[in-house]
């Protein structure tokens, strides 16, 4: 099973969830999967800007020496992404609607996290 697959198995365990992406943290994608993503929500776009994010909070985190962020959520009247470090340079999100199931999105994230970095 490849990226994309993964991300499509990972979408539809996650009530509400509407995208998946492995990404840099550079902001280029590596694989996205879409599934029916809210009118309005440019998804490619979204999942740029957030990597910039991410990266940020991962570079504060050390510089604070607080260790290596494990998770980022980010959360919006319209959205919620949740991300995970899979490696230095990359890492897995996933966006989903407010009212999707966060829990099960950190979990699925979690398990998934081994078996996309044997990918990378």
């Amino acid at each position: 099973m490849g990226f994309k697959e993964d991300l499509q198995q990972i979408c539809g365990k996650v009530d509400g969830s509407f995208a998946a992406s492995v990404m840099g943290f550079d902001g280029i994608p590596i694989e996205t999967h879409e599934a029916r993503p809210p009118d309005g929500i440019e998804v490619q776009s979204l999942l740029v800007e957030y990597s910039g994010i991410v990266s940020q909070v991962r570079q504060a985190a050390e510089t604070l020496q607080m260790g290596k962020a494990s998770e980022v959520s980010i959360r919006t009247e319209r959205l919620v992404a949740v991300a995970r470090p899979l490696t230095p340079d990359y890492f897995v999100v996933l966006a989903l609607a407010p009212e999707g199931n966060v829990g099960r999105a950190r979990y699925e994230l979690r398990v998934a996290g081994p078996k996309l970095v044997a990918q990378l």
